[in-house]
């Protein structure tokens, strides 16, 4: 009996061991978690610059001057662009209520596109007949006038757009008779009377771009004369509306 007791407490002596070293193996077996934190990027080092700065301060009034001075819109503007034309005029207007149709030259430059200047000449074309300035006899008027016309112009890129033209210069005007007996020998003079005058005609008109060489213009001006002294004339006879159109040929 004491034999079996002795040899049961042996087995369990034994059991008990064996349990012991299989829970140490486990748990050196079971791998151990570990929480890695990264480690911080190391940043450069910073310099300061204790050293004193000076700060200087510039006056921007010439600046700005020459910027409100460069703003300033002008006809001629830097003369970036220039141009030149020629032009037939055709002129309806009356002459002691009689209706005179006249021809003209103009010729100019034009300055931007928004000035023209130049010189121009328009000539009466001998329809009108009196009967009342030498008595029994036939006279017609004859002469013309012409000078320097400066033009402005509105909107010329545009298809349809407006002008503004005066001119002013000297001109002359005569009576001629109609009918002289060439079968006279000498010289045959057949002025009645004639003279010279000063005039200023300013107008407006509507100009039509036809094709980049060519305009259309048609418009109304009105002619003020000085110094016409013509016999049984009054002095504004010439000082008249004028209804006229003008084909320009050039480089706009």
């Amino acid at each position: 009996m004491k034999n079996i007791l002795t040899l049961a407490i042996v087995l369990f002596a034994v059991q008990a061991s064996y349990g012991q070293e299989s829970d140490t193996t486990k748990t050196e077996q079971k791998p151990v978690k570990t929480d890695t934190v990264p480690s911080p990027t190391p940043q450069p080092a910073v310099k300061t610059d204790d050293t004193p700065k000076i700060i200087y301060y510039q006056s921007t009034e010439p600046e700005k001057r020459r910027e409100r001075r460069q703003d300033i819109k002008t006809l001629s503007g830097s003369m970036s662009h220039s141009g030149g034309f020629g032009a037939l005029s055709f002129r309806s207007t009356k002459f002691r209520d009689e209706s005179l149709v006249m021809g003209g030259l103009r010729g100019g430059w034009i300055i931007n596109r928004t000035l023209g200047i130049g010189i121009e000449g328009h000539g009466i074309i001998p329809t009108a007949k009196f009967d009342d300035i030498e008595a029994g006899q036939e006279v017609n008027i004859l002469g013309g006038y012409g000078g320097m016309f400066l033009e402005l112009i509105f909107f010329s890129n545009e298809v349809v757009h407006i002008t503004f033209p005066v001119s002013g210069g000297a001109g002359w005007l005569g009576y001629h008779l109609t009918n002289v007996d060439n079968t006279m020998p000498g010289p045959i003079d057949n002025e009645v009377d004639s003279d010279v005058f000063w005039y200023v005609e300013p107008g407006a008109d509507l100009e039509f771009n036809i094709s980049r060489n060519f305009r259309l213009a048609m418009g109304v001006s009105k002619r003020f004369t000085q110094d016409l002294e013509l016999v049984n004339t009054e002095a504004d006879a010439f000082d008249k509306l004028n209804y006229f159109i003008t084909l320009k040929i050039g480089g706009f």
